[in-house]
């Protein structure tokens, strides 16, 4: 079996293989699973065979769209998103089961046949190939990205298309803001900006989408839950955001360390950076050669080597080779190459695909799926 795409998340792990299957590994939510009388409410357990209720430490790879094949999926918050290959987006709720796979309920209103979702905590967007973009939600700091809703509000703002912006290659989110990368190489975010995550020198959220300015053109972005990157077609990195545990990194020049920048920074990373991710403390990203290097909080074991010191220098993962890609989680991160899917960090949920008793992975550990 081949896997095409990885997505992390806060507890949970989500791949998708070439088949269009998609599966789920982790602290599953279930939701209608019903005990049998006596149980305990909050009953959790590793076994493939039995259900439980609330968090499922699911360390065996499941199912989640048995019969209904994704063209593409994201862990999301809550739910997992993926895009049916017959065009609809899916919110999944999974049920850790052979048959049932995962709840599905349609996003309505939204156009077919996006090339690209993603979420931030409460929003979710769409991305389709004449490069427009799709939001829908509860907004945040104008995470929606859309001119008039400015508050954050329980109500839910139905799909919508955002204006203003150029046609889009590809977009990532945090955990209330976006960014986003057009097909001439510029980068424009939106969103919350406590911690400069707009990089737009300032400290104020944005309801609509503003153009960076960074010196070079641009070929890839990432965002953590308060802190983003971008790589320039030199394998250059440029971050910006919160920096209190190195997750944006060392600037070229030593004196503007800080706990956080508004603008980017030209970082120093000593190889050539081909992909990147991050998520609340930490980064990780691959090198042009398929080496893999993470920074950034190290408490539950996300740079995957042993010891738990923090460090705002990239540190190699040297047992993994030849990765394609990576995707950072709350407190642990995954690695895709041809021998598989690797995982390593915080395992309490059984995100890295070990046994819960393992609470923290601190070398990658590979992901089974038989």
């Amino acid at each position: 079996m081949k896997i095409t795409q990885i997505s992390a998340g806060r507890d949970r792990s989500v791949a998708l293989a070439s088949d269009g299957t998609a599966y789920g590994w982790g602290g599953i939510k279930l939701l209608g699973a019903t005990l049998p009388p006596g149980y305990p409410g909050e009953l959790c357990t590793s076994s493939a065979t039995e259900i439980g209720h609330n968090r499922y430490a699911q360390t065996i790879p499941q199912k989640l769209n048995p019969g209904a094949p994704f063209s593409a999926v994201v862990d999301g918050y809550v739910d997992v998103m993926g895009v049916q290959t017959a065009g609809a987006v899916m919110s999944c709720r999974p049920v850790v089961s052979a048959t049932e796979g995962a709840q599905h309920s349609e996003i309505e209103g939204l156009p077919p046949f996006p090339v690209q979702i993603v979420s931030t905590e409460s929003g979710g967007f769409a991305l389709y190939a004449d490069g427009r973009l799709w939001s829908w939600g509860l907004q945040a700091s104008g995470q929606l990205g859309r001119l008039g809703h400015t508050k954050v509000t329980a109500e839910f703002a139905a799909p919508a298309s955002i204006s203003g912006l150029a046609p889009i290659k590809t977009l990532t989110a945090g955990h209330s803001h976006v960014v986003a990368l057009d097909r001439n190489g510029k980068v424009w975010t939106w969103g919350a900006n406590g911690a400069g995550q707009l990089g737009n020198g300032r400290l104020t959220p944005s309801t609509v989408p503003v153009l960076l300015k960074l010196p070079a053109r641009i070929v890839n972005i990432a965002a953590g839950d308060t802190h983003s990157f971008a790589i320039d077609a030199l394998g250059r990195a440029w971050g910006w955001g919160s920096n209190n545990f190195g997750q944006v990194g060392n600037t070229l020049d030593d004196k503007k360390a800080a706990r956080y920048f508004t603008a980017p920074q030209r970082i120093k990373t000593g190889f050539s950076v081909a992909q990147i991710d991050a998520d609340i403390f930490h980064s990780v990203a691959t090198s042009t050669h398929g080496d893999v290097f993470a920074w950034g909080w190290n408490a539950m074991g996300q740079l995957g080597r042993d010891g738990l010191a923090f460090s705002a220098q990239p540190l190699q993962l040297k047992k993994l080779k030849n990765v394609s890609r990576v995707a950072a989680g709350l407190g642990h991160a995954l690695a895709l190459s041809d021998a598989g899917v690797c995982a390593w960090g915080d395992n309490r949920s059984s995100a890295c695909g070990a046994f819960p008793s393992v609470s923290v992975q601190l070398q990658p550990n590979p992901v089974s799926f038989v």
